[in-house]
């Protein structure tokens, strides 16, 4: 018997609105300062008040007062992470390595209020488990596609292409070559581990269970994406990440958990920063 996708029923315009809301958030909070990113979240704060009062007088959508939530968690998540990050970083002035590398342990903020959500709740996510190298997965649409192969050969084949790709744009002979190997496997292990824990664990597992695979997948990718512009990328290259945002989290729901695309997510950072994206 072949797997089945979840299945979920939506009213008509709830996944654009919680698209729409996911989005505007992660925007909002890298773009403006500190003060009007509270100011967001009192809105936020309000909006599921008043959905929760209207619950009592006339049907509503239960997915866009969670995504309001959602939202609202991240805000929280977002200013805890960027602004323990920020001391970091000046605390360490002069030493650009090491506060990057340590600043994204500040990412430990970003996941806690997920992780106190699903306690408080007792939601169990769907992909925060070691997940499984021997599933299925097709080519090209992960879902759907001519070819399909177990993850392991697909990552293997996926990873040999991309290090192929990448080795043109590294300077093999830079002087220090193997103190930045060093500083890209410290910032890569840290990095792929909790985003990854993150994006797939808590918040792609929220949308999968509310929305089904596919549209789960649009909205938790398409924010994942927008994400990384705070840290310094352009908002076309960030829509970029959120293509390969999409392409994690399907290998995430395939493999039905983390150690796969922690892996992919990990090689992909190291790449990053032995070819200069990211210092």
């Amino acid at each position: 018997m072949g797997e089945k996708s979840l299945q979920v029923t939506n009213h008509p315009g709830e996944f654009n609105t919680c698209l729409i809301i996911m989005i505007a958030t992660i925007v909002w909070v890298q773009w403006s300062s500190f003060l009007l990113s509270v100011v967001w979240g009192i809105g936020l704060i309000l909006i599921i008040y008043t959905m929760f009062k209207l619950r009592s007088v006339r049907k509503i959508s239960i997915q866009i007062n969670d995504t309001a939530i959602v939202a609202l968690i991240m805000v929280i998540g977002y200013m805890l992470y960027h602004s323990s990050g920020e001391i970091i970083k000046n605390g360490l002035a002069g030493h650009d390595a090491w506060a990057i590398i340590l600043s994204r342990l500040s990412l430990i903020l970003f996941v806690l209020p997920f992780a106190l959500a699903a306690i408080l709740t007792k939601e169990k996510p769907l992909y925060l488990a070691t997940g499984s190298w021997g599933k299925t997965i097709h080519f090209p649409w992960i879902f759907r596609g001519l070819l399909k192969d177990p993850i392991w050969r697909f990552m293997l084949i996926f990873l040999v292409n991309v290090c192929a790709i990448f080795s043109f744009f590294i300077d093999w002979g830079q002087p220090q070559f193997l103190d930045l190997i060093g500083y890209a496997l410290s910032f890569a292990l840290i990095n792929a581990v909790l985003e990854e824990l993150l994006w797939r664990g808590y918040i792609l597992s929220h949308f999968v269970s509310g929305f089904g695979e596919l549209k789960g997948l649009v909205i938790a990718g398409s924010t994942f994406g927008l994400y990384h512009y705070h840290l310094g990328f352009s908002w076309p290259v960030c829509l970029l990440f959120s293509i390969f945002g999409i392409m994690m989290g399907g290998v995430a729901i395939r493999s039905k958990g983390l150690a796969p695309v922690m892996v992919m997510h990990f090689v992909m950072n190291v790449l990053f920063v032995l070819s200069g994206m990211i210092l």
